[in-house]
């Protein structure tokens, strides 16, 4: 097995290519999002480690964060948009599907799992170096296996659910901490990726990846 994480391993086009695809805003995109949100908000809300995991699985959420920090290093505005695009979507609708299934729930309170997504100590360096994790992941095929882990331990879709949770039962404080939880963990994972990414030499491809987002806009104008 490759222990190695040699740049020239590294299949800078393609790696551009299958990112900017995976975090465009696509139908099957917004279909996960949509599924995996009532997911994690019913296992939230019956706090369920096993089922809010599942939904950390089905969640593409991660891709878009990645294509924010591919974007802004390459300097490509039309990626930076495409993600922004899906990640605002996600925030949408997760936050929507949340309010929704809480309203069957009362009382809720706060769950031990809810509890636990807002512990912003505990769930920070997780996220910076899942960044690390999920960038390397990316662009090496021998450790691409490794995505599935990553998805486990990035805290993104819980924090979403969990404020559209507060949100329903007009807990407030639960709103502000997960709210926190979301955005920390996002400019952390952003932060780091884009290092990893940097260090990887993708700033030589802005042209590359310039084509590839304009192919993948044409694509979603024809689709709508």
């Amino acid at each position: 097995m490759k222990l190695t994480l040699s740049t020239k391993e590294v299949k800078h086009e393609a790696v551009l290519s299958r990112l900017i695809q995976d975090s465009s805003p696509r139908i099957t995109f917004l279909i996960l999002i949509l599924v995996s949100s009532i997911i994690a908000a019913l296992g939230l809300l019956n706090d369920s480690a096993s089922i809010v995991i599942g939904a950390m699985l089905v969640a593409p959420l991660l891709w878009p964060v990645l294509g924010i920090s591919m974007g802004l290093l390459v300097r490509d505005w039309a990626m930076i948009k495409l993600s922004l695009i899906s990640v605002l979507i996600s925030i949408v609708i997760a936050i929507a599907i949340a309010i929704w299934i809480t309203s069957y729930y009362v009382p809720i309170g706060a769950s031990n799992e809810i509890l636990q997504q807002t512990n912003l100590s505990f769930m920070i360096p997780v996220a910076i170096a899942s960044g690390i994790a999920a960038a390397l992941a990316l662009c090496f095929d021998h450790i691409k296996e490794a995505v599935s882990g990553i998805a486990i331990s990035v805290a993104l879709l819980p924090p979403l659910v969990t404020i559209g949770i507060g949100l329903g039962g007009a807990d407030w404080g639960l709103v502000q901490k997960s709210a926190e939880l979301f955005f920390i963990n996002l400019v952390a994972i952003i932060a780091s990726s884009f290092a990893v990414f940097a260090l990887l030499g993708f700033y030589y491809y802005s042209s590359a990846a310039d084509k590839e987002a304009r192919k993948e806009e044409r694509r979603l104008k024809k689709v709508v």
